[in-house]
């Protein structure tokens, strides 16, 4: 229980919390069956929560499912929890509240500072079509991202 007291956890999470514990896999298994019956976690509960906390810090929600799924969340519980934390807002609009949440309120600099926040923004899972919208800068490349 202490290892859920700290904060949430997925199942994969505990059960390899548990084995570094030194717990063998049938108790491990035994363990997390029993937690999971008694509510006290929660996949689905776990990635709505971190979706969100991710979306809110400016990741893109393909971003913020990649890292669910990364932690132990079921590929379809990941990307339906990451969308539901983008509210319906669509991919230009999420980088340009992205790029607001990191200028709080100034306009870039120049351009050298455009450029930064546009790679910032590719790095937060933006596309870069997305991510020029919101610079307010021309994008004729290539916006494919390898979701994988």
């Amino acid at each position: 229980m202490q290892l859920l007291a700290a904060r949430s956890r997925t199942e994969r999470e505990l059960d390899r919390a548990l084995e570094r514990a030194g717990y063998l896999p049938a108790e491990r298994d035994s363990a997390v069956a029993r937690i999971r019956e008694l509510g006290y976690i929660s996949d689905r509960e776990t990635a709505r929560t971190r979706a969100r906390s991710r979306v809110d810090q400016g990741d893109a929600p393909r971003l913020a499912a990649r890292r669910l799924e990364a932690q132990g969340i079921e590929e379809g519980e990941a990307r339906a929890a990451a969308a539901e934390a983008a509210e319906g807002a669509g991919e230009d609009e999420l980088a340009s509240r992205a790029l607001d949440r990191r200028l709080r309120g100034r306009e870039p600099a120049d351009a050298r500072e455009k450029r930064r926040l546009f790679r910032a923004l590719l790095a937060k899972g933006h596309r870069p079509s997305a991510a020029a919208k919101a610079l307010g800068i021309e994008w004729e490349g290539n916006d494919e991202i390898e979701d994988g």
